[in-house]
């Protein structure tokens, strides 16, 4: 019916250039309602390629079975040709350009991949073209080269192609309108390369209502050029001459419109009452929210009367609006407000007990629903706590004041007061001040009787004291007798036994005195006695120095005396180690002098018996020995004996 109402003309021409064999293949089918045109050239570098040829075929076969202009449809047809060709079973994997128009005789959509080409003309005048899918066409449309594309190095660098195995991507154009004496021109590579756009443009400028005329120009235009290594060419043109107009486009346009004023006013009737029925609604809805508002607001400033009465309006909305769960979180507000309610009550009546068990389950459901409710209630809790406790503790206090145990009455009793005052209970703080008077005039008796008591007790204890001090100073002990007399004072309280105190240790002043005058007298004595002892140890030191050590000894031991009498720890131990000093170092002397005197009896009695070497060794020895001793006379003495041994050894000898 649509092709019927259309005047559409197509017109081409394909030939093989300079190749062996063609390798651009057209072709195109017009059904009654849409129409298919298809170009596609073969990309190789062998002479001959089925590829276009394959394509084209697939492609007219697909569309014949699901004629379509959908973009999802014409994407499907060219991803199902491209793993045709693929998947197909051929030597060498084929590969081509392709452009794809669709058509309904009123619009147009095309999908393409590569560098076939599309030009459109409109009154004459050219319209729109299609892209190359190339680097030479990205490059010149990003301003980075200025090369013309037909002539650009990249322009056969496709990035999009049939036969591609990833990332295949053709482009899918958008509907465009149709108008009556549209002209759609399709060409491949061989016309593109030698024919500028202009001269295209102008041979469909001057077109008639043939297109064969236009398509014969072009190629007589393409072959005067005579260019070398002419590829496979393929011109197409499709003349619009008339579109199909629906004739019940504008009955189906009013009818529509009606349609489109009856559905409007059914909406907008409908739109009123939903918009009045949800007024409604969103009245009770912010009836609810200002409601449960108030009832936060009560809570959070502790009126809980007035959070009660709130409390159950909204909670009567929440059921008629079928808030499920603000109704149950409005049910658990309200059974602690109805106990911290009655609990209040209570308390204003002063039925504590009453009051206290209230509290206590509104704090459990308080706890078990999580609300924020833990302070208020816990201080009304610790208020009827302090009520109760205040109670108590004057009943175990009138109790404990009764037996006589005042201390512990007397702490229950300001116990009782404390809380009193933490709840101002000025009728409880009444009765415990009350309750402490009767205790501190009960102490008040027992303190007077207890301080006449302490009074004689003390009056004992001064006499005592002064007639202690007294024995203990005619016994020469002033500290102690200074003591008791202190004692005796720190007991005194009243002027006389002060003065007598006083006087007591004035006599304690006097003895110290005293005993300060002998002390002095005996220090001198000692320091006297000491110095002599520092001379006798002085001698010593000569002594020791000189090698006397036996007078040292003495020295020592004499002032060791003296030190001991003085109690002079220092210095007797001291004079202690110089003694035993000068003790080690006479007997070594005295046990030296042994050797010697050994060693000169042995040299003499060899001498006697001619044993000259002997006798010499003795001798040596023993003059060795008393060098070490300083004993002058001794060495002169062996010096006498060796010298006598020398003469007669060498006598003996000599005679021999």
């Amino acid at each position: 019916m649509r092709k019927s109402n259309s005047i559409f003309k197509a017109a081409f021409v394909s030939e093989a250039g300079a190749e062996l064999s063609n390798n651009d293949y057209f072709a195109y089918v017009e059904d009654d309602d849409y129409a298919c045109y298809v170009l596609a050239s073969g990309i190789t570098d062998f002479e001959t390629s089925e590829a276009a040829k394959e394509v084209v075929e697939h492609l007219i076969l697909s569309f014949e079975e699901k004629p379509s202009m959908s973009k999802s449809t014409l994407l499907q047809y060219m991803k199902e040709t491209n793993e045709r060709l693929l998947s197909g079973n051929y030597a060498r994997r084929l590969k081509a350009s392709v452009i794809m128009l669709v058509t309904d005789y009123e619009k147009f959509r095309y999908v393409a991949a590569g560098n076939v080409r599309l030009r459109m003309y409109r009154q004459g005048r050219f319209f729109l073209k299609s892209s190359d899918m190339s680097l030479a066409n990205d490059l010149i449309e990003k301003g980075e080269n200025d090369t013309p594309l037909d002539k650009h190095e990249e322009r056969h660098n496709l990035y999009a192609y049939l036969g591609k195995k990833d990332f295949f991507k053709p482009f899918v154009s958008k509907i465009q309108k149709l108008a009556d004496a549209d002209i759609l021109a399709l060409y491949s590579q061989g016309l593109w390369e030698h024919v500028d756009e202009q001269e295209i443009d102008e041979i469909f400028a001057e077109a008639s209502d043939n297109p064969q005329e236009s398509v014969d120009y072009l190629e007589e235009i393409l072959l005067s050029r005579q260019p070398e290594n002419l590829k496979s060419y393929t011109i197409a043109a499709i003349f619009i001459n008339k579109i199909y107009r629906d004739p019940e486009r504008e009955r189906k346009r009013l009818l529509y419109i009606k349609i489109a004023v009856v559905v409007f006013i059914v909406l907008v009737i409908i739109s009123i009452i939903i918009y009045i029925l949800n007024r409604i609604y969103q009245d009770k809805v912010e009836n609810f929210q200002s409601t449960l508002q108030q009832t936060q607001e009560f809570m959070r400033t502790e009126n809980y009367s007035r959070a009660q009465e709130s409390c159950k309006k909204a909670l009567d909305l929440a059921q008629e609006l079928k808030f499920t769960e603000d109704e149950q979180h409005l049910k658990e507000d309200l059974m602690i407000l109805d106990n911290l309610v009655q609990a209040d009550d209570f308390f204003v009546g002063n039925n504590y007990q009453a009051a206290y068990d209230n509290y206590l389950r509104a704090l459990k459901y308080a706890v078990d629903a999580g609300k924020e409710l833990h302070g208020y209630i816990q201080r009304r809790i610790d208020m009827v706590e302090n009520h109760l406790d205040m109670q108590q503790f004057l009943i175990l206090g009138d109790s404990l004041f009764q037996n006589g145990e005042y201390d512990a009455a007397e702490s229950l009793y300001l116990k009782a007061n404390e809380k009193a005052a933490i709840i101002h209970d000025i009728n409880g703080r009444e009765k415990t001040i009350a309750a402490l008077e009767k205790i501190y005039d009960k102490r008040a008796e027992i303190r007077k009787a207890a301080e006449q008591k302490l009074n004689d007790k003390k009056q004992a204890a001064i006499t005592d004291s002064l007639n202690k001090g007294d024995d203990l100073l005619a016994a020469g002990d002033i500290d102690g007798a200074q003591k008791a007399y202190l004692d005796a004072r720190n007991l005194s309280d009243n002027p006389a036994d002060r003065m007598q105190t006083s006087e007591a240790l004035n006599k304690v002043v006097a003895a110290r005195d005293k005993k300060a005058i002998e002390e002095r007298t005996t220090q001198e004595l000692k320091q006297k006695r000491f110095d002599e002892a520092l001379k006798i140890e002085a001698k010593g030191d000569e002594s020791f120095n000189a090698g006397d050590y036996t007078s040292a000894q003495m020295y020592y031991l004499t002032a060791l005396e003296n030190f001991r009498d003085l109690s002079e720890e220092p210095k007797i131990k001291t004079l202690q180690n110089k003694f035993d000093t000068a003790k080690l170092k006479s007997n070594e002397i005295t046990i030296k002098k042994d050797d010697a005197e050994k060693a000169e009896e042995n040299a003499r009695n060899f001498y006697a018996d001619n044993n000259f070497e002997e006798a010499r060794i003795a001798a040596t020895q023993a003059k060795e020995i008393y060098t070490a001793l300083e004993m002058k006379s001794k060495i002169e003495e062996m010096d006498i004996l060796l010298q006598q041994i020398a003469v007669d050894s060498m006598i003996s000898n000599s005679v021999k």
